[in-house]
């Protein structure tokens, strides 16, 4: 009995020391990008950005149920004209969180405007 209590304890405890690891790392790295603005920019290179009007997110239908899209740099870049928007307001954008393979998340409310809406199309897609 004190054997198998005793291999239960060592798993839980890897998978709690893997997980306070995994966590301290994401933690390091969230911090070198909010301290560094050249690594924060190299981040937003490979990034994820998340949208949002006026503070309530952008979403997307899929299926029964709407997700907020993930959108690349470069997709960004072409929303932002297609918005008749400026690709500087890319460094409007906040650094929200990670994934744990450090791909870095960020925030960008578009703030569009009735005239910026009638550049685009009506619908987000």
């Amino acid at each position: 009995m004190s054997l198998y209590y005793g291999i239960a304890c060592g798993r839980k405890s890897f998978w709690c020391y893997r997980l306070l690891s995994t966590y301290v790392t994401k933690t390091r790295y969230l911090f070198e990008l909010k301290e560094d603005d050249d690594a924060c920019k190299k981040a937003q290179q490979t990034g994820a950005f998340y949208l949002f009007h006026n503070l309530a997110p952008l979403l997307q239908k899929s299926e029964h149920q709407y997700l907020p899209p993930q959108h690349s740099l470069l997709e960004l870049e072409k929303l932002l004209s297609k918005f008749g928007q400026d690709t500087q307001r890319i460094e409007d954008s906040v650094l929200i969180g990670c994934s744990e393979q450090h791909e870095a998340w960020f925030a960008l409310d578009l703030g569009l405007t009735s005239s910026s809406s009638r550049n685009g199309t009506q619908h987000y897609s």
